[in-house]
């Protein structure tokens, strides 16, 4: 993220009917320990990068600030403004710049400067810090918090998030409570059902080699993971017309994540897999050249990964 960037998620990251059910099992255990007075100061939410986390924090925000979300989901206009960015009782910190960290001086001027003052309209204030681990979060940093995680006023609630609890400072993970949502399998097999296999049951019997495919798909996807995007260019070229190659992609693209839950190439495999059929479903909607849309999305997703 750069200098000036917003600090909000994109609707994408935040899409209910994508992530929704992912993340409503632990809402539900939000609502119960609110409900109860146990809901912790600090929490820290484990699991990976733009598969649901951000939502659950969002929505874990509307349960605490606005008086009228008695359930997840609740609708009104106070959990509108903290769904779209917009309420001053829910503050996001994102790291930023070129080190990509978040860094020391928006802590303190927007959290540890003012976390005593109370809420402006809601019930409490909410901070969100998005990735908390060492190399995001650097140790001058995460000092600059201690105490406040450690004697917060109580109006305070804060919400980390992390996709490897054992990268994050003792310190700070001492301090929190930890609630983690569905890895990269549950991902996985959510985009496998996802994943039209109706149309790829229809190939198979219509005669298409299935397992050539998948091999294809897989050889194509372990050379991108490798650094070498040559294979993913001419991926388009070996699927044969009859097998719908958004479809085939992702099935293998997440059957991939499934298997290697522990790593980072799980959650850039299973993000591919949600990737391409989203990307797919806009192309269809808008007439475009399904070859030319599964280069580009293969290509963004080669650019970006970690």
């Amino acid at each position: 993220m750069s200098e000036g960037a917003a600090r909000w998620w994109g609707p994408e990251v935040l899409d209910r009917g994508r992530w929704g059910a992912l993340v409503e099992p632990l809402l539900e255990r939000l609502v119960v320990a609110r409900d109860r007075g146990r809901l912790p100061h600090a929490l820290l939410l484990v699991g990976p990068p733009g598969l649901g986390r951000e939502l659950a924090a969002v929505e874990a925000a509307a349960l605490t600030v606005c008086g009228e979300a008695l359930l997840p989901w609740a609708e009104s206009p106070c959990a509108d403004r903290v769904r779209r960015g917009l309420h001053p009782d829910v503050v996001a910190m994102m790291p930023d710049g070129r080190a990509h960290t978040i860094k020391i001086d928006p802590l303190r001027e927007e959290l540890v400067e003012v976390v005593g003052s109370r809420p402006y309209e809601g019930r409490r204030r909410v901070w969100i810090l998005d990735g908390v681990e060492e190399e995001r979060l650097p140790k001058a940093s995460g000092n600059a918090i201690l105490k406040t995680l450690e004697e917060p006023p109580g109006h305070a609630l804060f919400l980390l998030l992390a996709a490897n609890p054992d990268a994050v400072l003792p310190t700070i993970r001492s301090r929190c409570q930890r609630l983690s949502l569905p890895g990269v399998v549950a991902v996985a097999r959510r985009c496998l059902d996802d994943a039209r296999l109706p149309e790829l049951a229809a190939s198979a019997l219509a005669g298409a080699d299935l397992e050539a495919v998948a091999a294809a798909v897989r050889g194509a996807l372990e050379a991108g993971l490798a650094g070498d995007p040559e294979r993913l260019l001419l991926l388009v070229h070996a699927l044969p017309d009859e097998v719908p190659s958004f479809a085939a992609a992702a099935a293998v693209a997440a059957e991939m994540a499934a298997e290697r839950e522990a790593g980072d190439a799980g959650e850039e495999l299973a993000r591919l897999a949600v990737a391409l059929l989203e990307r797919e479903r806009r192309g269809r909607a808008l007439n475009l050249n399904p070859r030319t849309q599964m280069v580009s999305c293969l290509m963004t997703w080669f650019r970006e990964l970690k």
